[in-house]
């Protein structure tokens, strides 16, 4: 406002003055409470922000550890050489573990082997016994047929075998099987025409 009013200003003024003065207080006043209505509506971030403090903390104190783990002081070098040692150990490992497992499924192809030449042993030796039963019946046989005629003729006539024997087969008594085996080996008689 002005500092310097004159002393025959009307009243008119004045009062203007002070009108305009008590509207620009009232807007000022509006203005202040509106800011204070402002800041009450603001909504309070403290809970975020102290979850954002949380978080940041535990990211400073995990790059912390990587900071200090043994991996990150090591020159490029030095860690493709750890790199190496390490791939080498587990091949190491891997080779055994292949190397167990060979000889395990080895043992186990030879217990199969063995199972099936049993199985394939148990029927060459059914084969060889069929055989061997086929040739001793054969031989059975063949002894059968030759061997009681011969044992039949070296013993004393006296003992009467062979009519003995041709009578049992015949199914006669040992007379009518002997006339029967000599009608049946008599040549034919010669007819009387002749």
């Amino acid at each position: 406002m002005t500092d310097n009013l004159s002393a025959t200003a009307p009243v008119d003024d004045i009062d203007q003055a002070f009108e305009a003065l008590r509207g620009e207080v009232s807007l000022t006043r509006r203005a202040v409470e509106g800011l204070t209505a402002a800041r009450e509506r603001v909504p309070d971030y403290s809970a975020t922000l102290g979850q954002m403090a949380e978080v940041l903390k535990r990211t400073a104190e995990g790059i912390d550890r990587v900071e200090q783990s043994p991996a990150v002081r090591l020159s490029p070098a030095a860690l493709t050489d750890e790199i190496v040692k390490a791939s080498a150990e587990a091949r190491a490992e891997d080779r055994a573990l292949l190397r167990e497992t060979r000889d395990a499924l080895m043992r186990s192809i030879g217990r199969i082997d063995g199972i099936v030449e049993r199985g394939q042993a148990a029927d060459v030796q059914v084969r060889w016994l069929i055989w061997t039963c086929a040739g001793g019946t054969l031989a059975g046989m063949m002894l059968m047929a030759i061997l009681p005629g011969a044992v039949a003729r070296s013993l004393p006539a006296s003992w009467h075998v062979p009519e003995w024997m041709a009578a049992r087969t015949i199914g006669l008594d040992q007379r009518a099987a002997g006339e029967r085996m000599i009608a049946t080996s008599a040549p034919n008689p010669p007819s009387d025409a002749e």
